[in-house]
C-alpha cells in the first residue's frame, strides 16, 4: 500500500504542474466530460473473457487493467476476469505474444475480447549478413541486443553494455581510461593474431574501435553472429564472429523528435589497499634496521590526492526523424563528455548520425548512411604504478605548499603537472547505395562504403627539475598523424519468393575492398617558448629532430552467395559460399574458399507433435562451416630491408648512408582456416512465457599465421623470426539463454540467464616445420617474461615456479632444496622433477587468463509506472599474474597484504619476509590471482509517465531514471578491477597497472515528441 501512495502522490503532483498551466482547457474537458457521462458516472462492475481469436481459447493470465491506471487485475483459468470501472474509461489488455487491446467501456457490463496474435513478437525478423531473415526459419546461432540495453552503460563504445548480455561473448578492458575500446572474445580465442570479431555497421565492414563513432541513442538494435551458418558470408573476417550494428531509420507518416540527458558521476571502482606511512616505515625497519622512526614519519595516501572522486560524465543526444511513403529520414545529434578519474585525462566527442533515403518513382530507392565523431582528448602521464609505488612517508610539496617535492618512486602530482599530451580525432562511416526492385521477389543493390579514420597527436614537455630522476632539461615536442581508410564496394542481387509449400531467399554478389594506412611522426627538442602557440615542429632550436613516415596497403576481391530454403515451414536448409583473394598473401596461395551448411527442423509443427505437449515450440538445427582470417602485416610475405644504417669506413671520421637485413619474408603464406560445427535446440515453454536456447560448438583453427623462429638451415640468423602457417588452435563449449516473463496480480517480471563454458587448447606449433615449438611472451618491462604458448596447453597460459609456503626456520632451508640466494622467511618452491635443486627445469604452468565459465544473470519487475531492472554479469576460472608488484627496481611502497608478511617461525607460511627484491620477486604463483568475479553491472530505477499525462504533455513517451554500474563486485583480485583483458593473446592477462575502472552514478531523462 505504501507503494501505491507513493505512485499516487507522484501522478497527483504531475497533474497539478499540468493543470497550473493549462486551467482554462482543463475546465472545458471536465465540463465537456462531465455533461456527456451525466448520467452514466456512477462505477459499474465489469466481467469478461479473454480468448484466442484464433480458436476461442481462453488466455490464463492476460493482465486487463484500466488505461493510464495501476488498477487492474489478471484473467483466471479459464480467462474471465472481473473489474469496477466508470464507463467512459478505458480497459487495455495485454499478453505476451499478443496484439494489445484498447476496449472503452459503456453500459454493457459482460464483455468478450479476442485477441490476436502479434506475429511480429511471434516471429520476430533477425537481421543476419546481407539480409533479414525470420527467426523460425533461422539455422544459425544468432543473438540480438536491443536498444534498450546498450544504453545502460555510460560509455563512449556501445560493445561495452554487452558484457553479460550474450551467451559466448566476453567482454573485458584494458583500463578505464575514457574512450578505451573493450578487449571482445566471441567463443574463444581462435587465432594467435588479432581475435576481436569484425563490426558491421549499416552494411560497412570495420573493427570494434569504429562504434566510438555512434552514440548509443542511434542504435536500434545489436546482432551477434556466432557459428559458421552466420559469419560464412563475411568470408576471411567472420572466423573471430561478426558484430552487426543497424541503428535508427525514418518511417513514413512519423515525424518524431527524441531527446535524452543522463548526468554521471565516477568514482574509483576497488582502490587498492598499500601500505601506511607507518607501515611502510616498520617494514623498510626489518630491511634496515633504525632507517625511521614510525612514529614521526608522514603518511601520504596518493590515491586520494589525485583520483577525482564524483568526476562528471555527461551523455545528451537529439534526434529527428520522419518522412514521407517517398523519403524518409533519420538525424542524431550527441555529446559525450567525460572528465576521467586521473586529471588531464578528459574526453569530448560529438557524433552525428543521418540516415536517409528517397524513392525514385516505382522501382528505385537511394540512400546514404552517414555516422561521423569528433573527438578531443587529454592523454594521462602513466601514474598508476607510480601512485601505488610512491614512498608514503614523503609529502607531495616543500613547505611553500607549491613546489613540487622529492618522492622516492616519484611525485605523481609533479608528473601529471607536467604532462600535456593532447588527441584529436575524427573518424566517418558512410554507405551511398542504390537499389533497383526488378519485381516483388527480385532486387539489385549497389553500394559504395567507406570507413576514415584521422588521428593527430600532440605531446609537450617543459623544462623541469623535481629531483635527479624526476626532470627535464631541455624541452621536447613530439606530434605525429595516422589516416586509415577502407573503400568497399558491394553489388548483390536478392531474390525471395514462395512456390506453395517451398520458399526461397537468394542472395549473390560481389564485393571488392581497399584498406590504406600512412603514419608520420616527429620530435624536435628546445623549443623557442613554451606556450602552446610554439608546439610546433619548425619553433625546435636543437638540431635534433626526427621524422618517420611510412604507409601499407592492402586489397581484398570476394564473390559470395547465400541460399536459405524452408519447406512446410518445418525443414529449413542454408548454404553460403564465400570465395575471397587478398594482397596479404602470394600469388600461388592468394584465394580462400569459404562454404557452410545448415540444417533446421521446427519439431513443433510436424502433425504427430502433441497440441498440449510441455515444450510447445521446438526447433533443433546444426550448422558447419570454414571461415578464414588474413590479419597480418601485407609486408610478412616480403623480405625487407631496414634503411637509415648509417656507419664509417675506413679510418676517415665520414658517416655514410647504408642499409642493412630487416626481416625475413615467407612467400607461401596462406590462409588461416577455421572450422566450426555447432548443434543446438530452441524450446518455447508456458504459453510462451519460457523461451530457452541450448548450442554446443567445436571451432578448430589450422594454419595459424605465426611468428617463429626457423630452423638454422634457413640462415637468417639466430634471432629473425619469419612468419608460418605453423599453428592449430581448438576451442569448444556449451552455451545457454533462458528467460521467463509472467506477471503476479498487477506486478509484471522477467527473469533471464545465460552463460557459457569455453575450453582452448594449442594442437599444433611449429612442428610441421622443424622451427621452434614454444611461443615466450609476458614481458613485465624488467626482462621477466612469465606466459608461454605450446601444444597441449590454452593460448599465453602463466609459467613459473609453484609455491609451498615460506622456510621457517634453518632446518627447513637446510632439508632443501633451494634456490640460489634463499634464506630463512623466504618462498619455498617446489623441486618439479625431483633432482634436489630449483633451476628453470622446476618451471611449470601456474596460472590461466581464459575464463571456463562466463554467464550473465537480469531480472526486471514492474508496476505501473514504475520498473525497476538489475543486470548481473560475471567469469570464473581464470587468473591474473599480478605483476604490478612483482616487478621492484628499488625500495618502493607495497600492497597491504605485505602486512602479513613473515617475520618469525610461525608467523604466516603465506607472504615472505620484507626484501626489496631478489628471489621472492621470480616468477611464480605467488603472483597469480584469482580473477573470477560476479558483479552488479547495472541497477536502474525508472518512471514512465502515465498515459493521460502523455497526452496533456504533447509527448509520445516520457521517462525519468536513476541508474548505478558496477555498483559492487564481489572477487579475490586485489587490483582495480578483475575484468581486464589483452589485446596481445599471446601475454594472457597481466595487470602492469591499468587505469582504474569506474563506479558510476547516473540519472536521466528520456523524452519523446
Amino acid at each position: 500500500m505504501g507503494v501505491l501512495r507513493f505512485v499516487e502522490t507522484i501522478d497527483r503532483t504531475l497533474a497539478n504542474m499540468i493543470m497550473s498551466l493549462t486551467l482554462r482547457r482543463y475546465y472545458v474537458i471536465a465540463f465537456l466530460s462531465m455533461f456527456c457521462l451525466s448520467g452514466i458516472a456512477q462505477s459499474l462492475t465489469y466481467t469478461g473473457q479473454v480468448v484466442d481469436s484464433a480458436g476461442d481459447d481462453p488466455l490464463i493470465g492476460a493482465a486487463v487493467t484500466i488505461a493510464g491506471t495501476d488498477i487492474g487485475t489478471v484473467t483466471d483459468v479459464d480467462g474471465s476476469f472481473e473489474i469496477v470501472a466508470d464507463p467512459g474509461e478505458s480497459l487495455e489488455v495485454t499478453y505476451i505474444g499478443y496484439r494489445t487491446q484498447l476496449l472503452q467501456l459503456g453500459i454493457k457490463t459482460d464483455l468478450l475480447i479476442s485477441m490476436e496474435q502479434d506475429e511480429q513478437l511471434i516471429d520476430e525478423v533477425v537481421i543476419i549478413g546481407y539480409g533479414t531473415i525470420k527467426k523460425s526459419d533461422l539455422t544459425g546461432s544468432v543473438a540480438t541486443v536491443k536498444n534498450a540495453e546498450l544504453q545502460k552503460v555510460p560509455a563512449t563504445n556501445a560493445l561495452n553494455a554487452l558484457q553479460g548480455k550474450v551467451a559466448g561473448l566476453t567482454v573485458s578492458s584494458v583500463g578505464g581510461a575514457p574512450g578505451a575500446d573493450p578487449v571482445i572474445r566471441l567463443r574463444g580465442l581462435t587465432t594467435l593474431n588479432s581475435n576481436n570479431p569484425i563490426v558491421v555497421i549499416d552494411g560497412v565492414i570495420s573493427d570494434v574501435s569504429a562504434m566510438n563513432a555512434i552514440n548509443s541513442t542511434d542504435i536500434e538494435s545489436v546482432e551477434v553472429l556466432k557459428d559458421a551458418s552466420a559469419t560464412a558470408i563475411y568470408g576471411s573476417r567472420g572466423a573471430a564472429g561478426v558484430i552487426l550494428v543497424t541503428t535508427n531509420r525514418g518511417a513514413a507518416g512519423e515525424n518524431r523528435i527524441s531527446i535524452s540527458v543522463n548526468q554521471s558521476f565516477e568514482s574509483v571502482e576497488n582502490p587498492i589497499d598499500v601500505m601506511t606511512g607507518r607501515e611502510f616505515a616498520t617494514y623498510v625497519n626489518e630491511i634496515n634496521p633504525g632507517t625511521y622512526n614510525p612514529d614521526l614519519v608522514p603518511n601520504t595516501d596518493w590515491q586520494s590526492l589525485v583520483y577525482q572522486d564524483f568526476a562528471p560524465l555527461t551523455n545528451a543526444s537529439m534526434s529527428v526523424s520522419g518522412g514521407t511513403e517517398k523519403a524518409q529520414y533519420y538525424l542524431g545529434l550527441g555529446y559525450f563528455g567525460q572528465s576521467g578519474l586521473l586529471p588531464k585525462s578528459n574526453l569530448d566527442r560529438l557524433t552525428a548520425k543521418l540516415n536517409s533515403s528517397y524513392k525514385i518513382g516505382k522501382y528505385v530507392k537511394v540512400g546514404f548512411d552517414l555516422s561521423t565523431a569528433v573527438s578531443d582528448q587529454q592523454n594521462p602521464p602513466g601514474v598508476v604504478n607510480t601512485l601505488l609505488r610512491a614512498h608514503p612517508i614523503n609529502d607531495p610539496f616543500l613547505a611553500d605548499g607549491t613546489t613540487f617535492a622529492e618522492v622516492e618512486g616519484g611525485n605523481p602530482l609533479a608528473a601529471i603537472e607536467f604532462n600535456n599530451s593532447f588527441s584529436k580525432r575524427l573518424r566517418g562511416l558512410g554507405n551511398l547505395y542504390a537499389q533497383v526492385d526488378f519485381t516483388k521477389h527480385l532486387s539489385f543493390k549497389t553500394s559504395l562504403q567507406f570507413d576514415y579514420n584521422n588521428t593527430e597527436s600532440k605531446s609537450f614537455t617543459p623544462v623541469f627539475f623535481v629531483a635527479p630522476l624526476q626532470q627535464n632539461d631541455m624541452s621536447a615536442l613530439n606530434v605525429g598523424s595516422s589516416i586509415n581508410s577502407t573503400i568497399i564496394f558491394e553489388n548483390l542481387l536478392s531474390y525471395n519468393r514462395e512456390f506453395g509449400r517451398h520458399a526461397f531467399d537468394v542472395v549473390a554478389g560481389y564485393s571488392t575492398q581497399d584498406r590504406e594506412n600512412e603514419f608520420l611522426t616527429g620530435s624536435t627538442r628546445n623549443l623557442l617558448r613554451e606556450d602552446p602557440e610554439f608546439w610546433y615542429l619548425d619553433a625546435g632550436q636543437d638540431e635534433f629532430e626526427v621524422v618517420n613516415n611510412g604507409s601499407s596497403r592492402s586489397t581484398m576481391l570476394s564473390y559470395l552467395g547465400r541460399i536459405n530454403y524452408v519447406l512446410d515451414g518445418k525443414y529449413l536448409a542454408t548454404a553460403t559460399f564465400r570465395r575471397d583473394g587478398s594482397s596479404n598473401f602470394g600469388r600461388n596461395n592468394r584465394w580462400g574458399n569459404f562454404p557452410s551448411f545448415a540444417l533446421g527442423w521446427n519439431v513443433h509443427k510436424e502433425g504427430f507433435y502433441p497440441e498440449d505437449a510441455f515444450v510447445e515450440g521446438l526447433k533443433v538445427r546444426s550448422s558447419w562451416g570454414l571461415t578464414g582470417n588474413e590479419r597480418i602485416s601485407p609486408l610478412a610475405q616480403y623480405e625487407t630491408i631496414n634503411s637509415g644504417t648509417n656507419a664509417v669506413f675506413g679510418t676517415g671520421d665520414i658517416l655514410y648512408p647504408g642499409a642493412t637485413f630487416g626481416s625475413g619474408g615467407n612467400p607461401d603464406l596462406r590462409w588461416e582456416e577455421t572450422r566450426q560445427f555447432d548443434i543446438g535446440a530452441e524450446f518455447t515453454m508456458l504459453e510462451g512465457r519460457v523461451l530457452a536456447e541450448f548450442d554446443y560448438y567445436n571451432k578448430q583453427t589450422d594454419d595459424i599465421l605465426v611468428n617463429l623462429i626457423p630452423p638454422g638451415t634457413a640462415g637468417l640468423g639466430p634471432f629473425v623470426s619469419l612468419t608460418y602457417n605453423a599453428a592449430s588452435v581448438n576451442n569448444s563449449g556449451f552455451e545457454w539463454n533462458v528467460s521467463y516473463r509472467d506477471n503476479v496480480g498487477k506486478w509484471d517480471y522477467a527473469v533471464g540467464f545465460n552463460g557459457s563454458t569455453l575450453r582452448n587448447n594449442v594442437t599444433e606449433l611449429g612442428q610441421s616445420i622443424g622451427a621452434d615449438s614454444i611461443i615466450i611472451a609476458g614481458d613485465l618491462g624488467n626482462g621477466q617474461q612469465v606466459s608461454r604458448t605450446v601444444v597441449g596447453q590454452p593460448i599465453g597460459f602463466f609459467f613459473g615456479y609453484e609455491t609451498d609456503g615460506v622456510f621457517q626456520n634453518p632446518e627447513e632451508l637446510a632439508a632443501g632444496p633451494v634456490a640460489f640466494g634463499q634464506t630463512v622467511g623466504d618462498l619455498r618452491f617446489i623441486d618439479q622433477n625431483g633432482d634436489g635443486r630449483i633451476n628453470q627445469a622446476d618451471r611449470v604452468q601456474i596460472g590461466n587468463s581464459i575464463p571456463r565459465l562466463v554467464y550473465g544473470f537480469n531480472f526486471e519487475v514492474g508496476r505501473g509506472s514504475w520498473s525497476v531492472n538489475a543486470d548481473i554479469q560475471g567469469v570464473a576460472g581464470n587468473d591474473i599474474y599480478n605483476g604490478k608488484q612483482a616487478i621492484r627496481f628499488a625500495l618502493l611502497n607495497y600492497e597491504d597484504k605485505f602486512n602479513d608478511r613473515w617475520t618469525g617461525e610461525g608467523s604466516t607460511n603465506e607472504h615472505p619476509q620484507a626484501s626489496v627484491g631478489g628471489v621472492n620477486f621470480t616468477p611464480s604463483d605467488y603472483f597469480i590471482e584469482d580473477a573470477s568475479y560476479i558483479r552488479l553491472r547495472n541497477l536502474t530505477l525508472r518512471y514512465d509517465l502515465t498515459e493521460n499525462r502523455l497526452d496533456r504533455y504533447g509527448l509520445n513517451s516520457a521517462s525519468i531514471f536513476v541508474r548505478g554500474t558496477n555498483l559492487l563486485t564481489l572477487t579475490r583480485f586485489t587490483g582495480f578491477s578483475p575484468d581486464l583483458g589483452s589485446g596481445n593473446v599471446l601475454d594472457g592477462v597481466i595487470d602492469r597497472g591499468v587505469y582504474p575502472n569506474q563506479r558510476i552514478l547516473s540519472v536521466g531523462v528520456d523524452v519523446t515528441l
